[in-house]
Order: C-alpha cells, then structure tokens, then sequence
C-alpha cells in the first residue's frame, strides 16, 4: 500500500499543513508508504498549455488534450510533469489536502488536475494510470447550520465527482474541517485527532 500526499495552502503554519502532518505521521506509524507534493513549496507551475510538451509539431495546431496524448506516446512531457505522474504510477491511493476556495479548488491544485491528469495518462482510450482510490481532506470558512452542511457536502461530491468520478476511480468518504478559524486550540486538536481515526478507517 502506498499513498500519495498533494497539499496545497501557501502558508506552513495553517490548519491544512497541520492536517497534512497528521496524514504523514498516521501512515509512518502504520509503515504505510507515501510519496508527497506541496505545491506551494515546491512552487508547481498551475498554468497547462505549449511549455507542457517538447517538441511538439510546429505544423499542428496546438489543442491541450491532443498535445498531451501527443506527449505521453512520444515522452514528451517536460520534467515536473513526468515526476508527478510517476509518483501516481506508483501509489495506491491519492489525498488531496486543500482549502475549499470560492467552492472549489485553490487554483494551483486546479492546474495540478489539469497538468499531471492528462489524456491519454489518466482517462481516454489505453490510459496508462490505472484506476485508483482517491480522499480529499478539506478546511472551509464554516456552516452554520445543517443546511449550509448539506450544501457543501453537495459541492465537494461535485468536486468529487467532475474530475475523479470521470475518470472511474474510488471515491473515498472526505474529511472535512469546518471554521477552523474561529476555533480554539483544544477544538483544532479534537479535529487533527478525528482526521487521524478518519485515515485509519478509510485507509489504514
């Protein structure tokens, strides 16, 4: 068993890099291996487009899907590309650790699921990624009642469902923090230690 870690938050002390040490330290002490990407940190370029693939056709017109199917038959993608695929190729299980911004992903996570889930490598007809199990673990600005609740369930099974939903893979039940920002240090810790049992049921 292997996974493979994604955060993306800009700040090393936020409640999202908190989260994601408590995957760390879960899966180390249950010798679960992982493979990790700190977008941030590593400064992962979120922009897909002609610097994604080398030497492709002067004489074609450019078209991302196309381009990317050009690149996996031909090895052509450019270096952070080809890393990032690699660590997929060799994990069991994907976890995403993001902050919910404006509904959705934080735009260097968006441009990750563009780059690295490319056609040809992870859907579309011979795709060399094989089907996998994926988690997502959020932080959200707060619900203040059940509605609200329901409502960003609804939003994060879309999220769930546009990108890993199409292409076939395990949808694992996400762990989501709500207002972290408005709680105290002893509700943060109760959170980190409900992720914690949370990993342990969904994936240890």
């Amino acid at each position: 068993m292997k996974v493979h870690l994604v955060v993306a938050h800009p700040e090393k002390t936020s409640f999202n890099l908190a989260l994601h040490q408590v995957a760390i330290s879960t899966f180390k002490n249950r010798d679960i291996n992982t493979s990790v990407s700190n977008l941030y940190t590593e400064e992962f370029v979120a922009i897909a487009g002609h610097t994604d693939v080398l030497d492709f056709p002067e004489d074609e017109n450019f078209n991302l899907a196309k381009a990317q199917r050009w690149a996996q038959k031909n090895n052509s993608f450019v270096e952070d590309i080809k890393t990032e695929q690699q660590k997929l190729l060799s994990s069991d299980m994907l976890i995403l650790q993001f902050p919910l911004w404006w509904w959705s992903y934080p735009a260097i996570l968006k441009g990750w699921l563009d780059r690295v889930l490319s056609s040809g490598f992870a859907y579309g007809d011979g795709a060399e990624l094989g089907r996998k199990k994926v988690m997502y673990s959020i932080t959200t600005g707060g619900a203040n009642n059940q509605e609200e609740l329901e409502y960003y369930q609804q939003k994060i099974a879309g999220l769930y469902q546009d990108v890993f939903g199409f292409i076939g893979w395990q949808v694992m039940p996400a762990f989501i923090a709500h207002g972290v920002q408005q709680k105290s240090q002893q509700e943060r810790t109760i959170i980190l230690n409900n992720y914690e049992k949370h990993l342990q049921k969904q994936v240890c």
